[in-house]
């Protein structure tokens, strides 16, 4: 799903159908309400190009599902299975085999059936966040949106969850919408990106077009992917190569240039 939002009062940009698009802002929480039609008053609201009326947001807000930064407090009282039973029932969900369902979702995210009866208020950050994918993904929605989503992710379980989202974004085209800070992570898995500061849209494109200005970057006070760094500093000390967002891809053009 398309999503662009059109304000000339303010900022316009648009979420890319089908693609994991990066977000980098000073104002996430505006961004947020922005993406979930919190603005609905003020914004002009494009699905697929056609213009939403207010009437019709509700049914489109059904198919955004967001994990967010910290999971409520809320949930802390109920142990896993219930939230996800809770969940079920919110979300309005027609299974015909609930339990099954809820198993499968914890085995997506690598949490086996042992986490079912475990207090949320026990789990690690990560743990829970994991959770929140899971519940996220049971909804089945065209579009999810993460905040902030590996922060408390060691890298390999990063990695895992993110090559899980890029499967899941081609074999089921979703829209997958991250909002961080880390440059690092959206170099390497987003399509698109979108760096927003002080209530203005500073650049959009190409993930590796906007991620490897590196001046910019640097003159907005926004972090250059490591990689990006090193190859900036190769290039001006006359180093033949070129970008790469994988460094085994670099160390193979290192080999071959340098």
């Amino acid at each position: 799903m398309e999503i662009r939002v059109e304000n000339p009062n303010e900022y316009s940009f648009m979420i890319q159908d089908k693609k994991i698009n990066g977000i980098i802002s000073s104002n996430k929480e505006e961004i947020l309400d922005k993406l979930y039609f919190k603005n609905s008053s003020i914004d002009t609201i494009l699905i697929d190009g056609e213009e939403i009326s207010h009437d019709d947001l509700l049914l489109y807000k059904k198919k955004i599902k967001i994990v967010s930064e910290e999971m409520d407090e809320f949930f802390y009282r109920y142990k896993v299975y219930e939230y996800m039973y809770l969940e079920i029932q919110r979300n309005e969900l027609s299974l015909i085999n609930p339990k099954k369902k809820v198993l499968d979702t914890l085995k997506i995210v690598g949490l086996d059936i042992t986490y079912l009866n475990r207090n949320i208020h026990d789990l690690s950050s990560s743990e829970r966040k994991l959770l929140q994918l899971g519940v996220c993904l049971m909804a089945n929605p065209e579009v999810i949106i993460l905040v902030e989503p590996f922060r408390d992710f060691d890298r390999k379980t990063e990695r895992r969850i993110l090559s899980f989202l890029q499967i899941i974004k081609e074999q089921y085209d979703k829209t997958i919408v991250i909002l961080s800070d880390d440059t690092n992570m959206l170099y390497q898995y987003a399509d698109y990106c979108i760096i927003e500061k002080g209530h203005k849209i500073l650049m959009e494109g190409k993930a590796e077009m906007v991620l490897e200005q590196v001046n910019f970057l640097m003159a907005n006070a926004i972090m250059v992917p490591d990689i990006v760094k090193f190859i900036f500093i190769a290039k001006e000390r006359k180093a033949k190569i070129d970008f790469h967002k994988d460094i085994r891809d670099l160390i193979k053009d290192i080999y071959k240039h340098v």
